[in-house]
């Protein structure tokens, strides 16, 4: 969905009352009069960072006001499924409760001349809350950023314990917002995850993976992190397959990460891990250990590979019990015919440890920071010499 900045002149009027309500918009910069459906009087004036036009949107009824640029205005403009897509998600008792307030609030508009009650309007701005609109500007930050290519990947080394070799990578993405920095790939992700942004993110990811594959030596493996849209969509594994083809690159060398959170429906998730095998790919069960499922759950999914969740491993030295957890799934994870992944390891004793538990890979500082696609080709001798 793409996001479009309108401008406007001062004078020049944004919509008029009794029209369609096809969107809404927040004001980047200037400031904008509301005003009666007859264009009578001034209800309201707002200034940068405040939305409006959400009313029709909400309930799809026509413009019961009008809009008017009090300045030259810059006007971000949000389409009616960016709200209401969001509604539809959100708990029954809030929809109620925004559907009393739109009623209520419809009920005082000014008619002949009145005005309506401060204290609701004020009690409408608190349920549209500043983070939404500060949400709905990342939204669109992000979605410029993918397609300027400004989000990176990095890629991080994953060591195979039994030859002290590098054996894979995991693909990592980055955004390094112009204003705020780094923003952590939990957040942006997870925003992109609540559109269809996380295909177009999820696919800049393949692309470069892809790529990258095709310069490493065949034994070189990527792992990857996947989302339960991307999983939902017809077109993902076969894209992806082509895009190995293409490069004559194994499917087997590119693993995809499932994560305990996508696991709450075991029926679902083995449909999925099922599509991803017979398209030739591996599965990994990211995070073990912190999410949802149980022991049962793992023994009816068939994963190839098992990843510890750091969380494990940082204290595995020092906490017995995380220790004894380690070594269970270590057990467990050979007797199902699992590969194992320790991530998060920053210590030589931490590796020592883990190796005399025969997990097969290691991941973490110890081993290498997350680097660049250029950074990985230029250190190839390094990474994968004899």
């Amino acid at each position: 969905m793409a996001f479009h900045l309108s401008f406007f002149k001062p004078g020049q009027y944004i919509f008029h009352g009794g029209e369609r309500s096809d969107r809404a918009y927040i004001i980047e910069k200037g400031s904008v009069e509301i005003l009666t459906e007859d264009n009578s009087d001034v209800i309201h004036t707002l200034s940068s960072g405040e939305l409006f036009g959400e009313m029709g949107v909400l309930d799809q009824s026509v413009r019961s006001t009008a809009a008017k640029a009090k300045t030259q205005v810059t006007l971000l403009e949000i389409k009616p499924e960016q709200i209401t897509d969001r509604l539809n998600d959100t708990d029954p008792i809030i929809q109620a409760l925004i559907g009393v307030l739109l009623k209520r609030l419809r009920a005082l508009l000014p008619k002949n001349g009145d005005t309506p009650d401060a204290d609701l309007l004020s009690h409408v701005a608190t349920v549209i809350e500043q983070s939404g609109l500060s949400k709905f500007r990342l939204e669109s930050e992000l979605r410029t950023a993918v397609n300027s290519e400004k989000v990176q990947t990095v890629f991080q080394p994953i060591v195979d314990l039994s030859t002290n070799r590098v054996a894979g990578f995991e693909a990592l993405s980055r955004w390094l917002h112009p204003k705020l920095g780094v923003i952590s790939p939990f957040e942006f992700i997870t925003l992109a995850e609540e559109t269809d942004m996380i295909i177009e993110v999820g696919s800049l990811v393949f692309n470069r993976a892809i790529d990258l594959l095709s310069q490493l030596p065949d034994s070189v493996f990527i792992t990857i992190n996947v989302s339960a849209k991307q999983l939902n969509s017809a077109e993902f594994l076969p894209a992806i397959s082509q895009r190995l083809a293409d490069n004559d690159i194994n499917p087997k060398r590119l693993k995809l990460e499932i994560t305990e959170t996508m696991m709450v429906d075991i029926k679902q998730a083995a449909q999925w891990i099922e599509r991803c095998h017979q398209a030739g790919f591996r599965v990994c069960a990211d995070d073990f250990g912190t999410g949802y499922s149980g022991l049962q759950q793992l023994i009816d999914l068939s994963f190839d590979v098992l990843k510890i969740d750091q969380v494990f491993i940082r204290s595995v030295l020092t906490n017995e019990v995380n220790r004894t957890l380690v070594e269970a799934m270590v057990t467990l994870a050979k007797k199902l015919g699992m590969q194992l992944v320790a991530e998060g390891i920053e210590h030589e004793a931490q590796h020592k440890l883990l190796q005399e538990m025969t997990v097969d890979y290691g991941q973490g500082y110890y081993y290498g920071k997350a680097m660049s696609i250029s950074d990985v080709l230029a250190q190839m001798s390094q990474l994968f010499s004899d």
